[in-house]
């Protein structure tokens, strides 16, 4: 049975990071698969398919984009959400050129995360 609620895909190798942004969408009135690690991410992208993915830039030494582009690939209409502490503007318009939908910063915008969430599910449906 499919759930009537939009499904998200929040992943983080912080498990406080993660369980923060568990707890917000939840009571926004999203269902939320959290990940810590690309791998996860994949094999979760594979399986299912997301209203909405959540991912943070950094990994340790190395960034998502590689995860990202095999997202966008399989799931074109995905939108994807960069949440992330790396505020560089070089990085972030890297993250957006290359396959991200929005870029927000932690931990400044976190109230604006399920709102942004919530307009591009709604574009991407009527894309």
């Amino acid at each position: 049975m499919k759930s009537a609620k939009p499904t998200i895909l929040c992943v983080d190798d912080n498990e406080d990071n993660l369980e923060l942004l568990t707890f917000i969408f939840e009571d926004k009135g999203f269902e939320v698969i959290a990940c810590t690690t690309l791998d996860d991410c994949l094999s979760q992208v594979r399986q299912n398919r997301f209203s909405a993915i959540i991912l943070d830039n950094r990994f340790g030494d190395e960034t998502s984009l590689e995860a990202c582009k095999e997202i966008r690939s399989e799931n074109p209409k995905t939108p994807i959400i960069f949440y992330s502490g790396e505020a560089r503007e070089a990085e972030i318009q890297k993250a957006l050129d290359e396959c991200g939908d929005a870029y927000l910063v932690k931990p400044l915008d976190l109230e604006k995360l399920p709102e942004l969430a919530d307009k591009l599910i709604v574009e991407s449906q009527t894309a």
